[in-house]
């Protein structure tokens, strides 16, 4: 009838659409396609990120000690104070030593105390550094206005160290030092205690 199609055959608007793609169906497949690479590559980068996170702090604990100078105890000179602070013949100073860096094995810890020293300068400009540590037992020495003492067993040390009373069985022991550039310099130094030879501990 009139325009109507013939039997057995689609209309022609359908025909029309027969063998061609929807150009919504190409879109929302290039999307997809995109999405699953941008995932790919982001899920790469992730783990790649991750991976070294953990493998550079394993490679260098492995490799940090090598070449490197591990310590428990400073024998570098360490900076103490300003030369010019010790005046000749004026009272002795006390200072406390303090490693800037003291390394065992992996772990390094900063600004560690190490122990304290007596400095002086006689008339002469002669300088001494002195361990406060006393040689008996360990205690730690004071000054009295005239002389180091021990408060725990009353040992009594001249102002060059030298033992003069008590059970200590020896002087104060001395601890290398150096100036440079104006500033003193001294290097702490443990040793053995209850006998009357100086022997590093």
């Amino acid at each position: 009838m009139g325009g109507a199609a013939p039997r057995g055959e689609a209309p022609r608007f359908q025909r029309s659409l027969v063998g061609k793609e929807s150009p919504l169906a190409d879109d929302s497949a290039s999307n997809g396609a995109s999405r699953r690479r941008f995932l790919k590559l982001a899920t790469c980068a992730l783990g790649g990120g991750v991976g070294a996170a953990v493998a550079i702090p394993a490679i260098r604990y492995a490799i940090t000690p090598i070449g490197e100078k591990t310590v428990s105890a400073a024998d570098d000179p360490i900076d103490a104070l300003p030369l010019e602070q010790v005046k000749p013949g004026a009272p002795p100073l006390q200072v406390t030593l303090v490693a800037p860096v003291q390394r065992d094995g992996w772990a390094a810890v900063k600004n560690v105390p190490l122990g304290a020293a007596w400095i002086r300068r006689d008339t002469g400009g002669t300088l001494t550094a002195l361990s406060a540590v006393c040689p008996h037992l360990g205690c730690a020495v004071g000054f009295d206005g005239k002389q180091y003492v021990c408060p725990c067993h009353d040992s009594t040390f001249a102002l060059d160290g030298a033992v003069q009373a008590g059970p200590s069985k020896r002087g104060l022991d001395p601890l290398p030092f150096e100036v440079v550039e104006g500033r003193l310099r001294i290097a702490w130094v443990r040793y053995r205690l209850g006998g009357p030879d100086r022997e590093k501990a």
